[in-house]
């Protein structure tokens, strides 16, 4: 009862960026849900084959990589709040871009515009956050914000799932028709559009009304090491998810011949249990210390993963693919939360950038092969890949931050070195 209450104490002291902040997670949580499941199955409709669409998976991710460092920059020298507004309406843009194109030069192109939209709200994120908590509730800022996004796609899966028969049923054509997708991206951008309304009441703080000093690339990058061995792991993390992560409702559909809606069900349900497992991270941080926890809970997923990609049963599969979500994004908020506390606050821009880029270039890079792999072996050759490297990043986390420490701190205050 004790923990519950100083659980509840730490979301009281909440301030309104932050509460509306988590307002525009949930808003834009709920579209971009829509926009997990159908988009993939859209490009599939057009006749476009596996390896487009994993090179289209992968433009994103790529172009972040790119445009991370600029961007935190960007953020640094405009306000966190101004790219979050610019990246929501850009990602509009794009979405409804996507879902009017069929030419492969304009769906590449406007994907880079999604891989750009992506790069300013995801940069401007942990920074805002950080900007806008103290380190008492950081934490739990963190894993409420991730969870809120958690839950909110689990409404936007559910929809999904039912959107294209609904579609369908009222255009008189085929549920799998390119024409039901697209509709259904249409209602994923307008429920994004109405997510920028919280992020247009946020008031700047004081520091913010006069223009910030322009960020100097060498001054971002001081004591590279240390950034290095906070980001090394992500790299790795990052190679492995883009190889399977992003087409597993291609998986379920081909392995197992799941329908759409059947589909949108099983991802909305994982949304619900990820969101509810997001919350207990900082209870599992307190106890267990939270870089000890990270390497836990991601130690945790692998045998689920393995569960996932070789059960002979739907059932067990799916069971795999609920707990492995849940336990290996349980640690995510906790990570981002101990890095932006690691470093020094005029750097967490180029940690925020560094920590997308080392992300998103490798798993860009993984979800392009995996497209080419898709069409060959298939998935059997995919799920080795990210067993391997959820090892490995599990085990250098464990080696930079954990042995021998305190274990990366519980909230108040990360035992990492400042840089």
């Amino acid at each position: 009862m004790r923990t519950l209450r100083d659980y509840i104490v730490q979301l009281r002291r909440f301030q309104t960026n932050a509460r509306l902040y988590l307002l525009y997670s949930f808003a834009s949580g709920f579209s971009l849900g829509i926009m997990r499941l159908l988009f993939n199955f859209y490009i599939l409709s057009l006749g476009h084959d596996r390896a487009f669409l994993g090179t289209l998976v992968a433009l994103p991710p790529l172009v972040i990589t790119f445009a991370a460092v600029p961007a935190g920059m960007l953020g640094h020298r405009i306000g966190y709040r101004a790219t979050l507004i610019a990246g929501a309406a850009l990602l509009v843009g794009s979405m409804l871009g996507l879902s009017l194109s069929t030419a492969a030069i304009a769906l590449v192109l406007f994907s880079v515009g999604r891989g750009l939209s992506q790069t300013l709200t995801s940069v401007s994120s942990a920074p805002f956050m950080a900007e806008n908590s103290e380190a008492s509730e950081r934490t739990h800022l963190f894993s409420v914000q991730f969870a809120t996004r958690m839950l909110a796609s689990f409404f936007g899966l559910l929809l999904a799932g039912v959107l294209p028969s609904l579609v369908a049923v009222g255009f008189g054509i085929g549920a799998e028709d390119p024409l039901a997708y697209r509709v259904s991206i249409w209602v994923g951008a307008g429920l994004l559009a109405l997510a920028i309304l919280p992020l247009l009441r946020m008031t700047r703080l004081p520091e913010s009304t006069e223009p910030r000093p322009r960020a100097k690339l060498r001054e971002m990058f001081h004591a590279p090491g240390k950034l290095v061995r906070l980001f090394l792991p992500q790299v790795i993390i990052g190679f492995g998810a883009g190889a399977l992560v992003p087409f597993l409702n291609v998986f379920f559909k081909t392995e197992f011949g799941l329908s759409d809606s059947v589909i949108g069900v099983l991802f909305a349900f994982q949304s619900v249990v990820m969101a509810l497992a997001t919350l207990v991270g900082p209870i599992v941080a307190a106890r267990l210390k939270r870089i000890r926890a990270v390497v836990v809970v991601q130690l945790l997923s692998i045998p689920f993963l393995i569960l996932l990609g070789y059960a002979p049963l739907v059932s067990l599969s799916a069971i795999g693919f609920l707990a492995r979500g849940s336990l290996m994004n349980m640690g995510n908020p906790l990570y981002t939360a101990f890095a932006m506390e690691a470093v020094a606050p005029e750097r967490r821009p180029t940690a925020s950038a560094l920590m997308q880029m080392s992300w998103q270039g490798t798993r860009g890079v993984s979800a392009f092969v995996s497209g080419y792999l898709q069409e060959g072996p298939g998935f059997s050759a995919l799920f080795p890949i990210t067993i391997g490297c959820y090892l490995l990043a599990s085990g250098l986390i464990y080696t930079f931050f954990a042995r021998g420490k305190n274990g990366g701190g519980t909230g108040r205050r990360s035992s990492a070195a400042a840089v």
